[in-house]
This record gives structure tokens, C-alpha cells and sequence, in this order.
């Protein structure tokens, strides 16, 4: 790979919605630069032996992280790779993954395994079931899960609560659905066999990292509504 090659699958990619260096003095051209949400993250520096799931990874830019630092990525997206950007970013960087198009709601341990770090990033608010979602990450995830949100950061505080957007009255994308505030976020999440580790709110934005807990009593609530925890 050159830097003229590399240039040249940049600007094969109708849309880009990633901004990262994808290649030494190459950078694509998206609208949303992540690295501030890579910091909250915090991955190890060395992830060898170790596998991250990436849910909607978009270009991939977190995908690659995990790669760089030794980890097994698997990465789930309703769109084929080359849809976007993550077809033209293993390309150029080299990586591998291991990359399937499928809905987070057809999700399961049996086909995919169980993971040490879970990214759920921009994606809790375009579902329109967000429990049942958050409880199929639950049984894929043995470790941690970093969760990103839309969020309603000017709902009250003390109770969960959650805005729904009817067809697309937020920001014109008929996929939003929810902007539950961070206390629905943490419930769910509880309910859902997580403990809420750090968050941090921003604007409408979310972020938190929550650590896995195996708790039968806490899980039962889940398994007599969907069946799929353990």
C-alpha cells in the first residue's frame, strides 16, 4: 500500500462518517472525529488473547483500535463492509476481522462466542427495543461494555424516563427512535446483569462503561421476558 492507492480508496467510499488517520498524512474525510470517545474508552495497550466485539462500527476507526492492540475483533453491522468505510479501511491498514452483516437482534452466543470488551457505541437509541437489545449484548459480553448515546440529558434526573421520536422528528433519520435519560440508561443496564463502572454526559451524549455482573436473581427478570440470558 502507498500513499496514492491509500488516497484512492478514501475517495472511492461514497460516505465517510469517521474522521481518523487511515494512512500517514491520510485522513478521511468524515464528520465525526472519535478520538475524544477513545480516551473514555481506555482500552489495555496490549489486548492480545483477548476479543472485542464492535457493534455498528461504522469505518471501523474502534474496530481498528482493538486490532492495533493485539485483539480479536469481531465486527456486526447491518451493512456490508463495503458499504461504507470498514471494506476500504481493512484495505489499507492491513488488518483483518472478522466481519458479519447482520441485525444486533439476531445476535447469539452459540454463532458468535462471548467477549471481554463489548462496544456498543451510537447504536441504543436507533432500536426500537432497547431492553431486549441490551440484554442480547448481556449474553455476548463477560467483561465490559462500553455503551454511547443519544440522550435526554434535560429529563429529570431522578426517575428513568425515555423520549420517543416519532418517524423522523429527531434529526431527520426515521432510525432514531429513543432518547432515554442517563438513569433509564443505568436502569436497563442493571436489569440487564451491568454495573454501571463510569459515565459522563455531554450535550444530548451519553457515555458509559459498565462491568458485567452474574447475578440469577437479577437476571430473572430478563429471562422471563426474553429467554436469552443464562
Amino acid at each position: 500500500m502507498n500513499f496514492a492507492t491509500a488516497k484512492q480508496l478514501v475517495e472511492s467510499v461514497g460516505h465517510w462518517h469517521h474522521a481518523f488517520e487511515i494512512y500517514p498524512g491520510l485522513t478521511t474525510p468524515g464528520a465525526y472525529d472519535p478520538g475524544f470517545l477513545l480516551d473514555d474508552i481506555g482500552f489495555p495497550a496490549d489486548l492480545h488473547g483477548q476479543r472485542v466485539l464492535d457493534i455498528g462500527p461504522s469505518d471501523g476507526f474502534f474496530s481498528l483500535q482493538a486490532r492495533r492492540r493485539g485483539a480479536e475483533v469481531v465486527a456486526v453491522d447491518y451493512r456490508p463492509k463495503n458499504s461504507h468505510g470498514f471494506g476500504a479501511m481493512e484495505q489499507i491498514t492491513g488488518c483483518d476481522f472478522d466481519y458479519r452483516c447482520c441485525n444486533v437482534y439476531d445476535l447469539n452466543p452459540k454463532d458468535l462466542g462471548t467477549f471481554d470488551h463489548v462496544l456498543f457505541l451510537g447504536i441504543l437509541y436507533h432500536l426500537p427495543d432497547m431492553v431486549r437489545a441490551l440484554a442480547i449484548v448481556r449474553s455476548l459480553c463477560h467483561g465490559t461494555l462500553y455503551l454511547e448515546s443519544h440522550a435526554a440529558n434535560d429529563l429529570p434526573t431522578h426517575e428513568a424516563v425515555a423520549r420517543y421520536y416519532r418517524q423522523a422528528t429527531l434529526a431527520n433519520d426515521v432510525t432514531n427512535f429513543w432518547s432515554p435519560n442517563p438513569a433509564c440508561i443505568r436502569d436497563m443496564a442493571f436489569d440487564c446483569g451491568f454495573d454501571r463502572v463510569t459515565e459522563r454526559t455531554w450535550a444530548d451524549r451519553y457515555f458509559g462503561k459498565f462491568q458485567t455482573r452474574d447475578d440469577p436473581e437479577r437476571n430473572r427478570k430478563l429471562q422471563w421476558a426474553y429467554g436469552v440470558l443464562p
